[in-house]
C-alpha cells in the first residue's frame, strides 16, 4: 500500500534559488526513500503532494517541520492511497497559467488563489486533476 501526505506551507522568506534547492535534494534523496511527488508554488505559498512508504513520506515530512524554506506548515491530508498518482516523478514542479487556475476555480477555491487556503477534503482530488493537466516539469 501506498501512503500520501499533501501539506501547505509559507515560503520564509521567498527566495527562488529555495525552489530550485527543494528540486535538486528531491531529486537526489527521494528515488532511494521510494518517495515520488509534485510540488507547487504560488505567490509565496507551497502545497506538496508525498507518496511513497509511509515511514519515508512521515519521515521526510518530519525533515519539513524543521526546513527552514518553509514556515508554517498545514497538514492537509495524510492517508493510505491503493496507487502512486506521480509514479515517474522523484518530484515534479507545476507551471503556472491559465489552464491552472482554471482547476482551481473549478474545485471551489475563491480568487485571488491562496494555496495555503485548500480544504483540507479537496486536496487529494485536486491534485488528482492537476496531475492529469500537462503543465508539470518533472525530475
Amino acid at each position: 500500500m501506498i501512503y500520501r501526505l499533501i501539506y501547505a506551507s509559507r515560503a520564509r522568506p521567498f527566495r527562488s534559488e529555495d525552489v530550485a534547492g527543494i528540486l535538486r535534494q528531491s531529486h537526489e534523496n527521494n528515488p532511494a526513500a521510494g518517495v515520488t511527488g509534485a510540488l507547487c508554488l504560488l505567490d509565496g505559498v507551497y502545497m506538496q503532494y508525498l507518496e511513497g512508504p509511509q515511514a519515508a513520506v512521515e519521515h521526510l515530512f518530519a525533515r519539513l517541520l524543521d526546513d527552514e524554506r518553509h514556515g508554517k506548515l498545514q497538514l492537509l491530508d495524510r492517508g493510505p492511497v491503493p496507487s502512486r498518482v506521480f509514479p515517474d516523478w522523484s518530484m515534479a514542479l507545476l507551471d503556472w497559467d491559465e489552464r491552472i487556475r482554471a482547476v482551481f476555480v473549478r474545485h471551489g477555491m475563491p480568487l485571488p488563489l491562496d494555496l495555503y487556503a485548500t480544504p483540507s477534503d479537496q486536496a487529494a482530488e485536486l491534485f488528482a486533476a492537476l496531475a492529469r493537466t500537462p503543465s508539470w516539469v518533472p525530475l
